[in-house]
């Protein structure tokens, strides 16, 4: 049985994904001891190198798959990204080829993960040889734990929203059915959204995967296995302080009752979504003095 991290890398004109896919994947060398591979275009690649080389590549990614990006979703998704509160834009997100990781991935057993989902231990390897063929998380934990985001549903009278930030798959009927109805549910996006009742315009894998599940299950809402850990989280309000060790950082994170201050929490040993996209890119730089 082949095993194995999947990431999606797409850059913009401001977010490196692809060097923050690479450093996580020298992480997951360190943390995990598994193969790794990532799916990126020929524009994020070409960047990506002027800053890294080929061996540096090459020593901690086992496959490297180009897509072409599609033009027209390329210019017309787009979400606000954040860096704290000095900084808010409007930027390109591409996200189209997370439903196609069934027939991307080379391995019999996948764990599909954000490129800024931050490996800083060994949980990830828990799920291999789950007796569940899928997994992934509804429930989730703010770092911040005073704060209280309500994430929990695609809209107040519809499902449970799943997180697509970490999604556990081995191969079988099941899988190839639910990824299936993920690519249906993409193709037909704006019927479901309505149908679904959520507001926004930006194409969501996280509603993706939780539609697809909600169809798969006979409209059941919550009937996917959950991981067998907890998913933290950090947002874009808050920052990256340092960089400590591979399996240790110090967060800024904003105070739920003071917009703009801060407080200072170190995090070691587990893993973590890091939702300020910008300083996720300036730590990267960190890590990659302490991982050569």
């Amino acid at each position: 049985m082949t095993k194995g991290i999947l990431m999606f890398a797409h850059n913009n004109t401001e977010i490196d994904y692809l060097r923050m896919a690479v450093v996580n994947a020298m992480l997951i060398k360190k943390h995990l001891g598994v193969d790794v591979t990532i799916v990126t275009d020929q524009h994020s690649y070409d960047y990506v190198t002027l800053t890294m080389s080929d061996s540096q590549i090459s020593s901690c990614v086992d496959n490297i798959i180009i897509n072409h990006k599609d033009k027209d979703f390329k210019r017309t998704n787009s979400k606000v990204y954040r860096d704290t509160v000095n900084l808010q834009k409007s930027l390109s997100f591409y996200n189209l080829d997370r439903a196609d990781a069934y027939d991307i991935s080379p391995y019999d057993e996948t764990i599909m993960i954000d490129a800024d989902y931050l490996i800083l231990g060994n949980t990830l390897n828990s799920c291999w040889g789950n007796k569940n063929p899928l997994m992934m998380n509804y429930t989730w934990q703010d770092i911040n734990f005073n704060r209280k985001f309500k994430l929990d549903r695609l809209s107040p009278a519809t499902i449970t929203q799943y997180w697509a930030t970490v999604v556990y798959f081995n191969r079988n009927e099941y899988t190839k059915h639910f990824f299936e109805l993920c690519k249906h549910t993409r193709e037909n996006y704006s019927y479901y959204k309505n149908l679904y009742k959520w507001s926004g315009s930006t194409l969501r894998n996280d509603f993706i995967f939780s539609i697809a599940g909600h169809i798969l299950n006979g409209l059941a809402d919550k009937s996917i296995c959950e991981l067998p850990f907890k998913l933290y989280k950090s947002f874009d309000y808050d920052d990256v302080h340092n960089v400590i060790a591979i399996n240790k950082i110090n967060m800024f994170l904003e105070k739920h009752d003071a917009i703009g201050e801060y407080l200072l929490c170190e995090w070691k040993d587990l893993d973590l979504h890091v939702m300020n996209k910008w300083a996720l890119n300036r730590a990267s730089l960190e890590f990659l003095e302490l991982l050569q």
